[in-house]
């Protein structure tokens, strides 16, 4: 497969809003686009890195939901290094540095991001952070995401 984009949804399916990335995923996943490589990371994003280096994408997104102080299903991109990466194991490099050692130079990189209205123990996501989550996938698939407003305009 010639994989032109590739698109990580991370977060915890637990937490509300916090799946949001990963519900991104799981619809793009239903589109059955030719050319992606879709990954459903969880809390593990880093155990994915090693299919950067094969895939060479020319563009990559990572789907995260994100407290922005914006209201809740708001939508923003932003450029890796802005990631606020805390380590997900003593062993892990900031988030942001490991994918930018491990993405081709000439790939384009962004976070994007989703408010999330809760992040509360429940399984599912609130109704604004759901109709997000449909507008980015139909974003991405339809390689519209300049489209999203970037964090810095907010």
């Amino acid at each position: 497969m010639n994989v032109r984009t590739t698109v990580w949804g991370i977060g915890n399916p637990l937490l509300k809003d916090d799946g949001a990335g990963l519900e991104v995923i799981r619809l793009l996943k239903e589109m059955e686009l030719d050319g992606f490589s879709l990954r459903s990371c969880e809390l593990a994003p880093g155990n994915y890195l090693a299919t950067l280096a094969h895939e060479a994408p020319e563009a990559f997104f990572l789907i995260d939901a994100s407290d922005m102080g914006l209201p809740p299903g708001s939508v923003r991109r932003f450029p890796l290094s802005r990631i606020d990466s805390p380590t997900f194991t003593s062993h892990d490099l900031p988030l942001d540095e490991l994918l930018e050692k491990a993405l081709p130079s000439a790939c384009a990189a962004e976070v994007i991001a989703i408010q999330p209205e809760s992040t509360d123990f429940f399984i599912g996501l609130s109704e604004s952070v759901s109709s997000a989550a449909r507008e980015v996938a139909r974003l991405i698939a339809e390689g519209r995401t300049d489209e999203i407003t970037p964090l810095e305009d907010a």
